[in-house]
């Protein structure tokens, strides 16, 4: 391998992990918006409206060039459906709706065994090899995730309840952990703008029929400043971006890799409630995230190839 070659590999790792990070970020203040919201703000409406959004942003950039590929659209019109519902309707949609229905600490688990879960589906679903540091990397992180989620106190996993939105929640994660193990198979000659693009039309037709229900027959979306406020967010940062950074990241470093990047979302998330919230910073916090990044730093530099 010549030094130039070594260079353009390194460069595009490094843009992968930088992917990551903002995704990372992106998620952690979209699972905050979204549960102090949930009072307001309709888990299908916000499903719907928050890729609707996308497909209206996207649009620009990506709709004459889905057009002229028109022929990929319809020749992988099954596949292209199956990974918009995964990553987006049956993922926003179970997480969303489960969160109305169980305790934060049980949805931050649950979503916390998605780099796990990413794992085993690469594994199963691609049969990717899973390395030995790579599954301590990946223990670690979850480890440290636990310690930050319970508050350095053990006991709390004994006071856990099972909740009815408990295996939505876990739903949820399971098809969006799919989807990043499949997501090597997307059409050749499409890119990362329009294959995006595509999922999410087709995504905002399968979730149509659910938040016209639940308008119609259960809660409305109040017009007011939080609850615009909360579907732009999730829409540009969660969504857009977000699903871009995240598809592109895979695609350089592989999902075991990207996936296990994840362990940062409650590291932020803990970050921003301190600047944000005034909370304050515990021993607990900090052994979390010298776990996680421990855990990171084996899955991601542990030689084995994403």
């Amino acid at each position: 391998m010549n030094s130039s070659f070594a260079a353009k590999m390194r460069d595009g790792r490094t843009l992968a992990y930088i992917l990551m990070i903002l995704t990372a970020l992106f998620w952690a203040f979209n699972t905050n918006i979204a549960r102090a919201t949930a009072d307001e703000v309709p888990p299908l409406a916000l499903t719907f409206l928050r890729i609707f959004i996308s497909v209206l942003i996207l649009a620009p950039f990506a709709l004459r060039d889905a057009w002229a590929k028109r022929d990929i659209v319809v020749q992988h019109f099954w596949f292209l459906n199956l990974m918009g519902f995964l990553s987006m309707s049956a993922f926003n949609a179970l997480v969303y709706v489960g969160m109305n229905h169980t305790q934060a600490i049980n949805g931050n688990l649950l979503q916390g065994s998605l780099p796990i879960s990413i794992l085993v589906a690469s594994a199963v679903f691609a049969g990717r090899s899973i390395s030995l540091k790579q599954g301590i990397g990946v223990l670690l992180s979850l480890v440290g995730l636990i310690a930050i989620v319970v508050r350095g106190e053990p006991a709390r996993l004994l006071e856990l309840q099972i909740n009815a939105g408990d295996p939505l929640v876990f739903g949820g994660v399971l098809a969006s952990a799919i989807y990043a193990a499949i997501l090597y198979r997307r059409p050749e000659g499409m890119g990362i703008v329009t294959l995006m693009f595509v999922m999410m039309v087709f995504s905002s037709l399968q979730t149509l029929p659910f938040f016209l229900w639940e308008h119609f027959t259960q809660r409305t979306l109040p017009l007011t400043a939080t609850a615009i406020g909360t579907v732009l967010y999730v829409a540009v940062f969660a969504s857009v971006l977000a699903q871009l950074f995240f598809a592109e990241a895979i695609r350089r470093i592989g999902a075991p890799a990207a996936g296990n990047m994840i362990y940062l979302t409650p590291v932020f998330g803990v970050i921003t409630a301190m600047l944000l919230l005034g909370e304050t910073f515990h021993l607990f916090h900090a052994a979390g995230v010298a776990l996680i990044a421990t855990g990171i730093w084996l899955a991601l530099f542990s030689g084995a190839k994403g």
